[in-house]
């Protein structure tokens, strides 16, 4: 049975306003399929299909002249090669990532900087809900960052849905501050 801290860790992670998707890899349906392959142990079929999108984000880094586009197409290119390193040495993650994620890609944090969620933290460990509450509309308020305003009021709702399902604010605290270290989860395949 998945816990309620899961649930909402996993709609986090697939939450386009908190961490969006700058260049989807594997839609919903081709990371579907891709899932079933490895949990058959088709490893030769799942191979094939990364393989093709390796073969076809080289000829896009050939074709494109614009020098962004072509280091995120280098950037999604060893992600897949990474995927096929995982099936031996990081099964596990591959694992918690084909379980956790709807899509795989490229993915930018719209959260603010890591000190600031750590502020967001420790709101949360010493104050109720009410002030917790208060806190993040004050924050969003401030923000002139519209994708890190959207990104908090999802935030907040989060945040409140975990109160409600008797989180301790400790463990809610913790999974703020980590928010934004979330998006080596899928970084942490090239290691």
């Amino acid at each position: 049975m998945i816990s309620d801290m899961d649930k909402v860790f996993r709609r986090i992670l697939n939450d386009e306003d908190i961490f969006w998707t700058q260049k989807e890899i594997f839609n919903k349906e081709e990371w579907l399929s891709l899932k079933e392959k490895f949990r058959n142990g088709n490893m030769d079929e799942f191979e094939k299909v990364i393989q093709e999108k390796i073969k076809d984000y080289d000829q896009k880094i050939t074709q494109t002249n614009n020098n962004k586009e072509r280091e995120k197409f280098q950037k999604a290119k060893t992600l897949c090669q990474s995927l096929i390193k995982a099936i031996s040495n990081k099964p596990n993650l591959l694992n918690n990532l084909f379980e956790y994620l709807d899509s795989f890609g490229l993915v930018k944090s719209n959260l603010p900087s890591p000190s600031s969620m750590d502020d967001y933290g420790k709101v949360i460990e010493r104050y109720e809900i009410s002030i917790v509450e208060l806190y993040f509309l004050d924050k969003i308020n401030r923000e002139n960052n519209m994708y890190t305003k959207n990104a908090l009021k999802k935030l907040l709702e989060y945040v409140k849905e975990l109160y409600q399902s008797n989180q301790s604010p400790l463990e809610i605290a913790y999974f703020i501050r980590k928010l934004n270290s979330l998006t080596t989860l899928w970084e942490v395949l090239n290691g």
